[in-house]
């Protein structure tokens, strides 16, 4: 892991598990805690301007629904500037991160759903919801195969997608694009230096 003053560092972290110990990461004010095997983004240094990007995208209002919320890395952040959110996430490990990593920031108003997100969309209580974002932050491979169409669907005023492969970004703006959305930015992100890949921001909006 890169530190903020330009050190690197490797260790052989514990094994995964209930009893694992969690590293700790600050984060513009905030503290987030992962266990091993978690996913985290790696770069310490963008981790603020990361999430920041992202907050900004995603604006304020009522209600946000983020899908693979991870650990929190932009949970919280989405929790002050939401009266409401509606967090999704798979990963048991992740969840169990998540809910630790509300509670120690005495934050009460986002509600952890574990599910897979193309089951999660299928739910009656998403699909009649009204939400003023959605944030995705998809695996390397994108968006589940037929959720871009669920997503939209919902027809929050905004979308932010965070992508480790543009690729897969373009394929699923596409498809959001074609089911009524409109692509306004797009911000790169070298989180991996002297590699060809980049993280990309997208903001889409309803038309």
């Amino acid at each position: 892991m890169a530190g903020r003053d330009g050190a690197t560092r490797i260790s052989r972290l514990p094994g995964r598990g209930r009893g694992a110990k969690r590293v700790a990461l600050p984060l513009a004010g905030e503290r987030i805690e992962i266990s091993p095997g978690v996913f985290a983004q790696g770069n310490a240094l963008l981790l603020a301007p990361l999430a920041a990007a992202v907050h900004e995208a995603a604006g304020r209002g009522r209600h946000a629904l983020e899908l693979f919320a991870g650990a929190g890395f932009l949970t919280l952040g989405l929790a002050r500037r939401f009266e409401r959110v509606t967090a999704v996430e798979s990963d048991a490990a992740a969840v169990r991160d998540l809910r630790h990593n509300l509670r120690a920031a005495q934050i009460a108003n986002v509600a952890c759903v574990r599910a897979r997100v193309e089951r999660a969309l299928e739910r009656a209580a998403l699909q009649s919801a009204a939400f003023d974002a959605v944030v995705l932050d998809p695996p390397r491979s994108g968006l589940p195969r037929g959720s871009a169409a669920r997503v939209a669907a919902l027809r929050a005023p905004r979308i932010a997608y965070l992508s480790c492969d543009p690729a897969t970004l373009a394929r699923d703006a596409a498809a959001l694009v074609g089911h009524g959305y409109r692509l306004e930015r797009v911000v790169g992100f070298d989180l991996f230096p002297q590699t060809a890949h980049v993280e990309v921001l997208a903001r889409l909006a309803s038309c």
